[in-house]
């Protein structure tokens, strides 16, 4: 029995994320830890560009991922998973570093995507994570 900890951006990636730990593993994986990351740079930028409060981008984050989850609890629970998350705000591959520690994961797990060159310089959350992680990633095209 394993426990994973996937990091999840929208309902489509973190389902096909979900999806293909269970083809993959069948019933090793039988825990699963759902991260959503607020990234704090996005939220300062959006409510720049939108000429907004901050506190209304995160209101708009806190309602996004609880419609997720709501969608990915519901869109596998005949399944044997026991589906535990959380949210939290920060840079995005230091929060998936700390919290794959304080859960005590076996391994992490991490959509990719294709990304333009210079989006790929400035924020590649997935190589920080591959980099400086000390339990293993997977990685599985969204």
């Amino acid at each position: 029995m394993k426990k994973a900890l996937i990091a999840i951006g929208d309902f489509e990636s973190g389902k096909n994320l979900i999806s293909q730990i269970l083809d993959f593993f069948f019933d090793w994986v039988t825990e699963i830890h759902l991260l959503y990351v607020i990234d704090r740079e996005n939220v300062e930028h959006l409510a720049s560009y939108r000429n907004t409060s901050i506190e209304q981008i995160l209101e708009e984050y806190h309602s996004q991922y609880a419609n997720i989850l709501e969608k990915l609890k519901l869109a596998f629970s005949d399944t044997h998973l026991l589906m535990t998350s959380e949210l939290d705000q920060g840079l995005v591959a230091e929060r998936i570093i700390e919290t794959s520690k304080t859960e005590k994961v076996d391994f992490i797990v991490m959509g990719t995507r294709k990304e333009s060159y210079t989006k790929r310089l400035l924020k590649n959350y997935v190589r920080y994570v591959v980099e400086l992680s000390e339990s293993p990633v997977l990685l599985f095209p969204v």
